[in-house]
């Protein structure tokens, strides 16, 4: 071994030592290496290049991307900005039962009153005929029941629908829920009823009451998305079928379900 190349094998530099080259230094000679330089060969159109990690690796689709929000207005924001929110379809079905019975209590009250204000009021009138006294009692009586019946309904909606939805959007803002929320955005005693209910379901299932309430809004929303699942297929099915009666494609489409599972079974 010469001179020169044992000084080659000792002197190892920092970046060898440290793995950073391809070859061993034991590999390196001192015979020089002629490099020769190709033209690159022009691909043909039928050659497809396996090299690159495009060619390889085909794109993975990504259906859905769900982002957690991180503050306190995202949170009240991605409730808007999702199909079916537990928080919108609750204030929504609380609204609409609380009018319907508003109404209908509203209604039965003024109807009553009205009675008695139109006896009194009307003694020693005369009327065409007995015919026309039921009507015009009739009339007076349908415009009293209606007049009470949206007054009644009215509040009852403002205020149950406010009570839910305050509740359900501060749920959200705080990412927690407590069962506070109602006596404390209701009144103290309007809602302590309710907070004992809370108390209580959340009790029967064993969890804090935070839990509880995750555990009701992940159900809630399973059978929000199951109903607007078969809401769609019977749309879908009227419209492919020129079905006018949604009862009869509700029908039809129960009985499609019934056979496939027939089949299934067998």
């Amino acid at each position: 071994m010469t001179e020169q190349q044992k000084k080659q094998n000792s002197e190892i530099g920092w970046w060898e030592w440290l793995g950073w080259k391809g070859s061993p230094p034991s590999a390196t000679t001192s015979t020089p290496i002629a490099i020769e330089h190709l033209a690159e060969p022009t691909p043909s159109p039928e050659a497809v290049p396996t090299t690159s990690v495009a060619a390889i690796v085909a794109p993975k689709v990504v259906d859905s991307v769900e982002v957690v929000p991180k503050t306190g207005w995202d949170r009240v924001m991605a409730i808007y900005e999702r199909e079916n929110a537990m928080e919108k379809d609750a204030t929504i079905r609380v609204v609409r039962m609380s009018f319907l019975g508003g109404f209908l209590v509203g209604g039965a009250t003024g109807y009553a009153q009205a009675r008695h204000a139109y006896e009194t009021n009307n003694v020693g009138r005369k009327y065409l005929s007995p015919s026309d006294a039921v009507k015009r009692k009739i009339d007076y009586a349908i415009v009293r029941f209606a007049k009470g019946g949206f007054g009644t309904g009215f509040k009852c909606a403002l205020i149950t629908g406010s009570i839910v939805f305050l509740t359900t959007h501060v749920t959200a803002y705080r990412d927690k829920f407590s069962s506070w929320y109602f006596p404390a955005i209701s009144g103290f005693s309007f809602r302590l009823t309710l907070s004992a209910v809370v108390h209580l379901y959340a009790m029967a299932i064993d969890k804090p009451v935070n839990d509880a309430y995750r555990l009701f809004k992940r159900d809630y929303e399973k059978e929000l998305k199951a109903s607007a699942e078969w809401d769609s297929r019977v749309t879908e099915l009227m419209q492919r079928e020129q079905i006018v009666w949604r009862q009869q494609a509700v029908k039809k489409l129960k009985q499609i379900d019934q056979e496939k599972m027939a089949v299934f079974d067998d």
